[in-house]
């Protein structure tokens, strides 16, 4: 069963959007980076698993303002936010926030670069009806030809 789970990001038909797999999708690669990283073993070993799902949730989400501001011309890149991770790890010092947000940057980086040759166009079509979203079963598994 996958951690990050469908119905984060999508409660009802209006929220299943393109934007919003991507932010499905960013939450996936961010929980894989965070979870392997060696710098962070220490910082996220008496946390409950829960913790880190909840996080890589949060901060996909707080991404959009970024994304956001990127593609309307406000900002040149998306910037990630060494407040968010603040925000939701108040008591984090300041080599973990860095690693965290190092991790960020490579599952953005990692994602992005799949968006290349990847036909659903999740950020241009941002606002479009995802048809991924419904081929996820409630236990977060594909369900074959949806």
């Amino acid at each position: 069963m996958d951690p990050i789970k469908k119905e984060y990001f999508c409660k009802d038909k209006k929220d299943k959007t393109k934007l919003n797999w991507f932010c499905y999708e960013y939450a996936f690669g961010l929980y894989a980076e965070l979870r392997n990283s060696k710098s962070l073993k220490g910082f996220y070993k008496n946390r409950p698993e829960e913790d880190l799902v909840q996080f890589c949730v949060f901060f996909s989400k707080r991404m959009k303002c970024s994304i956001f501001q990127r593609l309307s011309g406000q900002s040149n890149a998306v910037i990630f936010h060494e407040s968010d991770v603040e925000f939701f790890y108040s008591e984090i010092n300041p080599k973990h926030a860095y690693q965290i947000l190092k991790a960020a940057m490579k599952a953005w980086d990692e994602l992005t670069s799949w968006c290349v040759t990847c036909p659903n166009r999740c950020i241009s079509e941002r606002n479009r009806y995802c048809h991924m979203f419904d081929e996820i079963d409630e236990d977060g598994s594909y369900i074959a030809n949806a």
